[in-house]
């Protein structure tokens, strides 16, 4: 899914750690954020993670070629590309509650 070697930082969940790679949010607010082979939403205000689909080939090459911090577009909706540091932040911040997986 994403082109990094290694990951930007751990999400503590309560099924266990979950290596990030990546995320952006959208212009709602909302964060997704980037495993291995799958994407999460993030709720920072409920302090849980919903698993999600990820992200189609042409969004995943817009995404790729913003920069860190970088706005993108797909589909007429506007993202922002997270930076490491937000990341981090994030994953940071304490333990999530794992929601179940969206329907």
């Amino acid at each position: 899914m994403l082109l990094l070697d290694e990951p930007v930082a751990v999400l503590d969940g309560d099924k266990g750690p979950e290596p990030i790679y990546g995320g952006y949010e959208n212009r709602r607010g909302e964060i997704s954020l980037f495993g291995e082979n799958t994407s999460y939403r993030i709720n920072l205000k409920n302090r849980t993670v919903q698993q999600r689909p990820p992200l189609n080939d042409g969004a995943q090459a817009r995404y790729n070629a913003a920069r860190p911090g970088e706005a993108f577009e797909w589909g007429r909706v506007n993202f922002r590309r997270l930076d490491h540091p937000e990341i981090a932040e994030i994953c940071s911040s304490g333990t999530f509650r794992v929601r179940p997986k969206f329907i």
